[in-house]
């Protein structure tokens, strides 16, 4: 699940994840984005901003920034038409500020959920399709130097060797853009970073941002948003303090000294 960084709303810019998903829930912004970042054609694609998947009780659910699927192009059953044929792929864009620490397996993660979503029941395995699953963060989290970062996985004794899992997990520090070699791709960092919009394409992105801050529908339901993680936050707060007032019992310690240390009421404690 994203990390959202709560602020007032009117000081949100696009590293929010609510305004992040928000823009580039925009077709034009995302297809731009990904063409020119990955350096692919794409002819169409949908977008769900925000797309939840995994909503069952057993198992972690995730909330994507954005999913981007490349909808398929229609085309005469015919030889000559394969040129102008592209296989269905897809693009989850994430925004992530905070170092948590698990992000690499959060990819891990969010690839599987890529490939359920893709995947009808019977479907074979062959019809999985390219996967990019791209994180867009402020500083460098595995701090090698890098200003992007490209996995796939290889051959461990011979890296020229691919898998062929079609699977690419792109990792991309913005606050790192002078680095970048590639003009298309700086441009995006640099406006990441320093909010910069000289170009039409950042133009275009700003003003997204401007529009979003001024749209009471959006800042309702960012607002909604922040009461939700807010209560989402206490609970797991007190889910915590819950484990150590177990952990304080267990060591003899009296109910008193328990709520003192953890917040919760006697009859909590009790409770437990």
């Amino acid at each position: 699940m994203p990390e959202y960084e709560i602020k007032p709303y009117e000081q949100l810019d696009i590293t929010s994840n609510f305004m992040f998903a928000k823009v580039f829930s925009n077709k034009d912004v995302a297809k731009d984005f990904l063409q020119d970042i990955l350096k692919i054609t794409i002819d169409k694609i949908s977008v769900i901003p925000e797309a939840t998947t995994q909503e069952d009780p057993f198992h972690k659910s995730v909330r994507f920034d954005v999913l981007v699927r490349e909808e398929l192009t229609d085309t005469p059953d015919y030889p000559e038409s394969k040129a102008n044929y592209h296989t269905e792929r897809y693009f989850d864009i994430e925004m992530q500020m905070v170092d948590t620490g698990e992000l690499p397996k959060r990819a891990r993660y969010y690839q599987s959920m890529c490939d359920l979503d893709a995947m009808a029941k019977g479907a074979n395995y062959e019809e999985l399709q390219e996967q990019y699953i791209l994180f867009i963060c402020p500083d460098d989290i595995f701090g090698k130097g890098l200003s992007i970062y490209r996995f796939q996985n290889r051959e461990e004794t011979s890296p020229n060797i691919l898998l062929g899992d079609l699977c690419y997990k792109n990792f991309y520090i913005f606050n790192k853009y002078a680095d970048i070699k590639d003009s298309a791709t700086r441009e995006y960092m640099e406006y990441f970073s320093t909010q910069k919009h000289e170009s039409e394409k950042m133009k275009r992105i700003h003003e997204l941002v401007e529009k979003y801050r001024l749209d009471p529908i959006a800042k309702k339901a960012y607002m909604t948003l922040e009461q939700e993680l807010n209560i989402r936050e206490k609970k797991a707060r007190k889910e915590a303090n819950k484990k150590v007032a177990k952990a304080l019992l267990a060591e003899g310690d009296s109910i008193e000294k328990v709520a003192r240390c953890t917040g919760l009421t006697p009859e909590e404690i009790k409770a437990l």
